[in-house]
C-alpha cells in the first residue's frame, strides 16, 4: 500500500537532510499506515478483524492545547499489512516564537491491548498504558474456574450457553516478566495494529503560544515517516477546580502490627506502592481519595493515630493537600451497627470521633467524616440512625454510599452522601447479561448505561437538592466504575456531568478493587488466571507501580475541564467586578446555561479558553 502524506512547511525544512525520509516534501511508507486519533478519549473501541472507527483519521498533523503544568494526551495509530520490527517512536523539541519546549515534555507510551471483560464475555482492546510492551502478552488459555464449570451449576438470565460463556474466557493476559515498567519507550514488533498515546505536559515557566515540533516512526524492516505535533499554551493558568476529586481507594498498607488474616485479605502494599499511587492519583488530578483505615486504640483503650499518620505522611509527601475533610473508616472501639446502641457504646462513638476530629484539625485538615454502612437503603439504613447520630455528636459526619433515599430518611445525618448512578445497575443487573462483548462494544447507543443526563431526573436532582438544603456536599458513584470501557463517559462525568447536575465532587469505585493483588511473576494464580484487573479499578498494580489505562486518562481530563470552567468563571467575576466587558460576560453566561451536558467536550474546552483570554484581555480605547 502507497502511502503519500503531504506535511508543513515546518516539518518539511526540520526533515530535509534525514535519510530516513524517502524525500523532502512527501513523507512516503510502502509498509503501514497512520492515523491520528481525535478525539485521543473517546469510546469507540479499536478491535482486531473489525473496521476502525471514525475518531482514526488519515490526517498528519496531531494538536493540542495544554496549559502550564497541565497534563494533555494525543494518540495515532499505525495499522499494518506485514509485521513490522523494532518499531521506535521519538518526539523532537517542539519550538514556537515563545521559546522551545524539550522533548522530554512528551511521553510516548503504547495503549496496550488487553483481554478483559466487557459483559458475561471478554474482548481484545488497546487499554493499558505502558513503555514496555513485553510485560504482558496475551495467550490461548482458559483458566481453571471456566474450565470445570459444569452445565448443572450454569446460570444465564439472558439465555447465553455455556459453550459461549466459557468461549468468551478462553484467553488471559499472562505476565512474562515482572510487571515494572521502564521509564520510557522501549522497540516491539507490530503483526496488525498498535495504538501510540503521547502525554504532553507543559513546564510551569513555558511561553504562552504555538509551539510545533515532530513525531518520528522508525522500524528495522520500514521507511521511517513522521507526523506534526502542535502545542498551543494558553495565555493564562488554570485554577483549581471547585469540585472535589475523590475515589475509593480500598488499599491497606503492610505494617508488623497488621494481622495475617488482613494481610492476606486485602493484599496489603509496601510505604514504596503507597506513595507511588499516591503520586498517581495526584497527578491525574484525585488529590483526596477515601482512606480504608480508621484511629486506633491500644490494649488498654487508649486511642492513638499511629497507622493513619503513617498514611498521612505518604499522602503529603505525594503531594496530596490539606485544607480539606478526610474520608476514613472507622475505629478505636466504635460501635457502627443496625439498631439501638447501649450508652456505653453511644458514649465510645462520642469520644472516638471527638478525638478524631481534633487530631484531623491538628495536621491541618478541616475535619473527619467516618465511613457509614455501604449502600444501605430503606429500613436497613434507616436502623443505622443512633450510630450515625453518635458520630454527628462528636462533631464528625458520616460519609457513604446510596441509591437515593437518604434524602427521605435522614438527609441531616449523612454529610458525604456518594450517590449511585442507576446506569451502573442497570448494567449489572440486566444489560451485561442480554448482549456478549463484542456486541456491546459496537452497538453502544442502544444502551442506557451511564449518561449523565439521568444525574437530571427528578428523583436524583430531589437527593441532590436535598443534600444542599441540610447544608452538605454530595459526591457521584459508580458513574462509571473506575475500569468501564468508556474513556469519554469517565471525562464527562468528571466535570461536565457534576456542573450541569449539581454535583459537587466525585467519588467512584475504585481506583484499584478491594483485595487487589500486586502482580507477581512467580505467582501461580496469576500464571493460572492472567494479569489481576478488574472493571472496578482505574489502574493495574505492580510491585513499584501502576499502568494507567484510557479510563484513568478520562479522569484527568474531566478534571482538567473542570480547571478551565473555574478559570473562564473567575475570568467572568473579575471582568464584571472592574466593569469591563459586560456584553461578553453575559453572554457567556448565557453559553455556559444553555450548554447541553452532552456537547462535545473539546469544542467546549476550545471555546472557554477562547473566552477566558478575552475576558482577560485589555477591552478596545
Amino acid at each position: 500500500m502507497l502511502i503519500h502524506k503531504r506535511i508543513s512547511l515546518l516539518v518539511v525544512a526540520g526533515l530535509c537532510g534525514i535519510a530516513s525520509v524517502a524525500s523532502c516534501g512527501e513523507a512516503v511508507s510502502k509498509d503501514y499506515q497512520t492515523y491520528v486519533i481525535r478525539p485521543a478519549l473517546n469510546n469507540d473501541p479499536i478491535l482486531v478483524d473489525e473496521a476502525l472507527p471514525v475518531q482514526c483519521r488519515d490526517e498528519t498533523a496531531m494538536k493540542v492545547m495544554c496549559a502550564r503544568g497541565e497534563y494533555e494526551p494525543a494518540s495515532f495509530l499505525i495499522k499494518t499489512d506485514r509485521p513490522l520490527q523494532g518499531v521506535m517512536v521519538t518526539a523532537s523539541p517542539l519550538r514556537g516564537s515563545a521559546g522551545t519546549l524539550e522533548a522530554e515534555i512528551v511521553d510516548v507510551r503504547i495503549a496496550q491491548k488487553f483481554n478483559m471483560a466487557i459483559t458475561w464475555t471478554r474482548e481484545t482492546m488497546p487499554w493499558v498504558l505502558v513503555h514496555d510492551p513485553g510485560m504482558i502478552k496475551i495467550v490461548d488459555h482458559m483458566p481453571k474456574y471456566y474450565r470445570e464449570l459444569k452445565a448443572e451449576d450454569w446460570e444465564h438470565p439472558g439465555g447465553g450457553s455455556l459453550e459461549a460463556y466459557k468461549a468468551g474466557h478462553s484467553k488471559i493476559n499472562l505476565l512474562v516478566k515482572e510487571l515494572i515498567d521502564t521509564d520510557t519507550l522501549q522497540a516491539a514488533d507490530i503483526e496488525d495494529f498498535r495504538q501510540f498515546w503521547l502525554t504532553v505536559h507543559v513546564p510551569e515557566d513555558a511561553g504562552s503560544g504555538t509551539y510545533q515540533g515532530t513525531v518520528m516512526i522508525t522500524a528495522a524492516n520500514a521507511s521511517a515517516t513522521t507526523l506534526t505535533l502542535e502545542v498551543t499554551v494558553p495565555m493564562f493558568d488554570l485554577l483549581a477546580p471547585q469540585f472535589e476529586y475523590s475515589v475509593y481507594y480500598p488499599t491497606a498498607l503492610d505494617r508488623p502490627e497488621l494481622h495475617q488474616t488482613l494481610k492476606d485479605r486485602y493484599n496489603a502494599i509496601t510505604e514504596q506502592q503507597y506513595l507511588a499511587e499516591c503520586r498517581n492519583m495526584v497527578v491525574h488530578g484525585c488529590t483526596n481519595p477515601c482512606i480504608y483505615g480508621g484511629p486506633e486504640q491500644d490494649e488498654a483503650g487508649n486511642i492513638h493515630f499511629t497507622h493513619l499518620t503513617k498514611l498521612l505522611d505518604l499522602r503529603e509527601k505525594a503531594g496530596m493537600p490539606k485544607g480539606v475533610p478526610l474520608y476514613l473508616g472507622d475505629g478505636a472501639g466504635m460501635s457502627m451497627k443496625e439498631g439501638e446502641l447501649t450508652e456505653q457504646e453511644r458514649l465510645r462513638n462520642i469520644e472516638v470521633v471527638k478525638a478524631t476530629v481534633a487530631w484531623a484539625k491538628s495536621r491541618g485538615y478541616t475535619t473527619a467524616y467516618m465511613m457509614g454502612a455501604d449502600e444501605y437503603s430503606g429500613d436497613r439504613l434507616r436502623n443505622m440512625r443512633e450510630s450515625y447520630e453518635s458520630v454527628k455528636a462528636g462533631g464528625g459526619g458520616i460519609w457513604v454510599a446510596n441509591q437515593g433515599d437518604f434524602a427521605q430518611i435522614m438527609p441531616e445525618l449523612i454529610m458525604r452522601p456518594i450517590l449511585s448512578h442507576p446506569g451502573s445497575h442497570i448494567v449489572d443487573h440486566h444489560q451485561q447479561w442480554h448482549v456478549d462483548a463484542i456486541d456491546s462494544l459496537m452497538h453502544r447507543a442502544r444502551l442506557v448505561k451511564w449518561n449523565p443526563a439521568l444525574w437530571q431526573m427528578p428523583h436524583y436532582q430531589h437527593s441532590i437538592k436535598a443534600a444542599h438544603e441540610a447544608g452538605h456536599k454530595i459526591f457521584s458513584y459508580f458513574d462509571p466504575q473506575g475500569g468501564m470501557q468508556v474513556p469519554e463517559q469517565h471525562r464527562r462525568h468528571r466535570c461536565m456531568g457534576m456542573w450541569k447536575s449539581g454535583l459537587d465532587g466525585t467519588m467512584t469505585w475504585a481506583y484499584i478493587h478491594i483485595w487487589t493483588p500486586t502482580a507477581r511473576l512467580d505467582d501461580a494464580g496469576m500464571k493460572e488466571g492472567g494479569l489481576p484487573w478488574s472493571q472496578n479499578a482505574f489502574v493495574i498494580r505492580g510491585p513499584e507501580g501502576v499502568l494507567d489505562t484510557l479510563s484513568w486518562e478520562g479522569y484527568r481530563e474531566g478534571y482538567d475541564d473542570a480547571r478551565y470552567l473555574a478559570t473562564l468563571q473567575d475570568a467572568m467575576a473579575q471582568a464584571t467586578a472592574a466593569g469591563k466587558h459586560g456584553e461578553l460576560v453575559a453572554r457567556t453566561q448565557r453559553w455556559l446555561d444553555n450548554l447541553s451536558i452532552h456537547a462535545d467536550l473539546d469544542q467546549w474546552r476550545a471555546e472557554m479558553a477562547r473566552r477566558t483570554e478575552r475576558l482577560l484581555s485589555r477591552p478596545p480605547q
